[in-house]
């Protein structure tokens, strides 16, 4: 029979064994300060921990619109070491974008904690995504119910074009410089945000971003034009915009073709993307969300 310094001894060891099976959920109790990298990962972390827990973030992160007073660790694909290392994070939580390659080798090599969070780019994607934030940051509740709330609207969504015919087409304008539009052209976030909402890219064979003139625009106008709110704002609001794309013409008595959104959170595959991109398919679609 074991006496009971034995016992108490065996007790101990399976403490720390059932501790050690459970890796997630401890590591996340220690988690309380967190650097993110992609504006998606960052909602995600604001919406399930709070902004008090983020540190800094790259400077693709909008939303919520308090993230933007925090630390600066560069842009996601050209992050600042040194920034990031002076915030003294518990860990780094980015999307798939995370560069340079150097960089992050060299983050590893200092034994921060890094997660790399990549998933499909579609409502179950999305979904899997906030679940995985989740379980790292140990809010898993908060989590399951975010998740649902986003996997709602996308089925929603994708019932209501089930079987359309029709899929028009969408121009991303990001800026105009000195007078000449520059459009956005070939991209993942782009083309897979289009094809959720039952659109397709206008110019889908540019690549990347391209100055695109107002002849071309007025000769073989998009069925719709999409650009950020602010884009369009600082050039003198949607009437002076249109013009300067050529388009005042092409789009007269039809005002609904220019679609002004945050396109931070549109194409940024956040917990915002679900509710945006069911506005871009009520947009193309009005006959499928009539009832």
């Amino acid at each position: 029979m074991m006496g009971t310094s034995e016992l108490n001894r065996r007790g101990v060891l399976v403490g720390a064994l059932a501790l050690l099976a459970l890796p997630t959920v401890a590591r996340a109790e220690g988690i309380q300060r967190v650097v993110c990298a992609g504006a998606d990962v960052t909602e995600i972390v604001a919406r399930l921990a709070g902004v008090s827990v983020i540190q800094g973030v790259d400077t693709t992160s909008k939303a919520p619109p308090e993230v933007t007073k925090l630390a600066s660790i560069g842009y996601l694909r050209q992050i600042s070491v040194e920034g990031i290392l002076s915030l003294k994070p518990d860990i780094l939580i980015a999307n798939r974008d995370l560069g340079p390659p150097t960089a992050v080798e060299q983050l590893r090599s200092t034994g921060l904690r890094i997660e790399i969070v990549s998933f499909p780019l579609n409502g179950e994607g999305m979904a899997a995504k906030i679940k995985h934030v989740g379980a790292l940051l140990g809010r898993e509740k908060e989590a399951e119910a975010l998740a649902g709330t986003v996997s709602a609207t996308m089925v929603d969504v994708a019932r209501r074009l089930d079987g359309i015919t029709s899929h028009p087409r969408i121009g991303f304008i990001r800026s105009i410089d000195g007078g000449t539009p520059m459009a956005g052209g070939k991209m993942g976030l782009v083309d897979a945000t289009y094809a959720l909402a039952g659109g397709v890219n206008a110019f889908g064979d540019f690549p990347l971003f391209k100055p695109v003139s107002r002849e071309v625009l007025a000769a073989t106008p998009p069925d719709f034009i999409l650009a950020d709110s602010a884009v369009v704002s600082n050039t003198g609001g949607a009437a002076v915009f249109l013009e300067q794309l050529g388009l005042s013409s092409a789009f007269a008595g039809r005002p609904d073709r220019l679609v002004e959104t945050d396109l931070s959170t549109l194409f940024s595959f956040g917990p915002s993307a679900a509710t945006q991109i069911q506005s871009l398919a009520r947009r193309l679609h009005p006959d499928r969300f009539s009832g």
